[in-house]
Formats: C-alpha cells, structure tokens, sequence
C-alpha cells in the first residue's frame, strides 16, 4: 500500500477520530457499535460516517469482515506499522 495514500486518509480529523476510537479496542467492531459511538462522539450523521469508513477501507487503513449482513471493523494494524504508525499513540 503506498504510505501517501494512508497518510491522506488519517490527515482527515474525523477518520483520525475514527482510527482512535478503533485503536483502543482488542477486537473487531460491529459496524453498528462503530457508527452509534462515533456519530454520537463526533456529532456526524450515519451517512457521513461510512464515507469516512470506506475512505479508510480503501487506504487500507481498517479492515473490514463481512458476516452476511453484518460487518465489523479493526485496524490494519500490519499495514499501519508498515508505515511507521503506532494507532495506540495517535
């Protein structure tokens, strides 16, 4: 993955957040548990919040696991570390 393309996505201050908040969590998220703490934290609409979800998906910044209808979110922390970031200490 190319280091300016992850750098972009986590110069954003909501994908920042978003990152963060997934940073001090030990498992996957369920999109919904993402999407409630997020918006309500960061005062953002549902819609607003999968864009930056999928700005992140597409930097290779969070991965994201399909469970039929369901889906669930964490850190690329691999890809992440590869570039020299720390999530713990954003």
């Amino acid at each position: 993955m190319n280091t300016t393309i992850i750098l972009k996505a986590l110069a954003d201050d909501v994908r920042l957040d978003i990152v963060r908040h997934l940073a001090m969590q030990t498992k996957p998220v369920a999109s919904t548990d993402v999407v409630k703490s997020c918006s309500e934290a960061l005062k953002l609409s549902q819609p607003t919040l999968s864009h930056h979800l999928q700005k992140l998906e597409a930097a290779g910044v969070i991965i994201v696991q399909k469970e039929g209808r369901s889906k669930s979110y964490q850190l690329n922390d691999q890809q992440l570390k590869a570039v020299g970031i720390n999530a713990n200490k954003l």
